[in-house]
């Protein structure tokens, strides 16, 4: 298994000099099968499962985007 930290930042300055702080937001977790999950600790015993985008096969005049 695999971790992975979800952060986020912050900037400020103190005393005339930038700064940044680090926020840890979440987990995220790849199992040694691939399977992926995300954990936000704003949201709390919620598993967000991760999938890889995958297009559907489309003809080329279905992808031209019409007005």
């Amino acid at each position: 298994m695999r971790l992975f930290d979800i952060c986020t930042r912050k900037f400020y300055e103190k005393e005339g000099e930038k700064k940044v702080k680090w926020y840890r937001a979440g987990l995220m977790k790849e199992t040694d099968k691939g399977t992926m999950f995300l954990r936000l600790f704003h949201q709390p015993e919620t598993d967000f499962f991760i999938f890889e985008k995958v297009e559907p096969e489309k003809k080329e005049e279905e992808m031209v985007i019409k007005y």
